[in-house]
């Protein structure tokens, strides 16, 4: 059993998010053979009741305040040290020193630390030389800023956040060439990470479902109903939802003026627009999205942004949903355009799609079954996981053979 010591941008339990999903399932994967200890920074809405799952999955959990959302001055420096050095807003939001001494106090005794999330990179000079050090890339993250930056209608956000694209890409390649092992969410982002940095060693552990948590459902469904699952703190959904609402909703709206869309998540602060709101539901962030997501005819992906795999795509597979889809919405997942989903990225092609599978309940349980079966073969959490065990299997042997060597020398010496 190895001493894997794992850093988090945030508490992973509860996931409630895709975020959070994903680190919590690795980090279960770990815990399944290893020793676990866990530094995780701990936002302002992180759930802090119904932890205890993770505390006892793992050896080890501490917390730490992320110094941004709790101080003004801290706010303030990070975004001088983003804007008037080398060092990108992203990275600087995470400097703690009080997570630093916790790392630089435990790292040594580690066969291996395992940071899950980009900026979490900037501490990796905590960790003593001769351990190795991986990083879990949800995204490949310069590319996914450089396409807010594209998209973003406020002209003083669009300058701040292109001004950071060179930076983030500078230190995405620093730490894809620092870490022993980067391990991707898909095909695509490994490619894009090979391209970055061509001698990091990518492994592809793709995003997964629980499958027995997330079963499909026999319910009549509301045939007028359509849904998308994410909050709209995140930039790519919340554009994503805004290019539908604007232009490919209404289009649905005027063939089936009886179509109604609900949005599962949080959305303080976003409006919806005036000339649908009639037919739009918010449901706010939800305990048990599953009854939501059955009720519906159609599950939508209206994405134009992001990288990495969409997990609440993979549990509407397992849901027995029929998904529409942009291209990007579903990357890196291996659905096919009128097999198991259908494809449409120009907003006249989404709303034809949505329109045919709402004429016909026929090809809707079609198309779900099949999303099924192929979240069934592909992306259960078991099958991530030991991907993820075999991917650090020759890391943990070789901080082992180091560690027999040093034991045999100080044998020798003492002799």
């Amino acid at each position: 059993m190895a001493r894997i010591l794992a850093v988090t941008s945030r508490l992973p339990f509860p996931p409630r998010e895709g975020h959070q999903l994903r680190a919590w399932h690795l980090l279960r994967a770990m815990a399944s053979r290893h020793d676990v200890t866990l530094l995780s920074f701990q936002r302002n809405d992180d759930a802090t009741e119904g932890t205890a799952p993770l505390h006892a999955a793992l050896a080890r959990v501490e917390t730490f305040r992320i110094p941004c959302e709790r101080s003004r001055a801290a706010l303030g420096t990070a975004l001088v040290r983003g804007t008037m050095t080398r060092t990108p807003f992203l990275v600087a939001k995470y400097d703690s020193p009080a997570l630093r001494a916790r790392l630089s106090a435990l790292a040594g005794d580690a066969d291996l630390v395992h940071f899950d999330m980009l900026p979490l990179m900037a501490h990796a000079d905590c960790v003593p030389e001769g351990i190795p050090v991986t990083l879990n890339a949800h995204n490949v993250e310069h590319r996914l800023l450089a396409t807010r930056a594209r998209i973003e209608p406020r002209a003083w956000a669009r300058r701040f956040l292109s001004g950071q694209v060179q930076r983030l890409q500078a230190f995405e390649r620093e730490a894809c060439e620092r870490a022993d092992a980067v391990l991707a969410c898909s095909d695509i982002d490994a490619q894009g990470l090979r391209e970055l940095a061509p001698d990091c060693k990518v492994h592809v552990v793709a995003n997964g479902v629980d499958l027995d948590a997330n079963l499909p459902s026999t319910q009549a469904r509301d045939p007028d109903r359509l849904v998308f699952v994410g909050q709209m703190g995140w930039f790519p959904n919340r554009d994503g939802v805004d290019w539908f609402l604007h232009d490919v909703f209404p289009r649905i709206l005027a063939q089936r003026p009886t179509a109604r869309f609900e949005l599962v998540g949080k959305a303080e602060g976003w409006e919806i627009p005036e000339t649908v709101r009639a037919n739009v539901t918010l449901a706010g962030f939800v305990d048990d999205l599953r009854p939501h997501v059955h009720d519906a005819a159609v599950y939508v992906v209206p994405l134009r942004a992001g990288s990495g795999t969409r997990l609440k795509v993979l549990e509407a597979m397992a849901l027995g949903k029929a998904i529409v889809t942009t291209s990007v919405g579903s990357e890196g997942i291996a659905l096919r355009h009128g097999h198991s989903a259908l494809y449409a990225d120009d907003a006249q092609a989404f709303a034809d799609a949505v329109l045919s599978l709402l004429a016909s309940p026929t090809r809707v349980a079609e198309l779900g079954t099949q999303a099924r079966r192929l979240a069934e073969e592909e992306y259960g959490w078991d099958a991530i996981g030991s991907r993820l065990l075999r991917a650090y299997e020759p890391l943990l042997a070789s901080t082992a053979n180091v560690v027999r060597t040093d034991m045999e020398a100080l044998g020798a010496i003492e002799a």
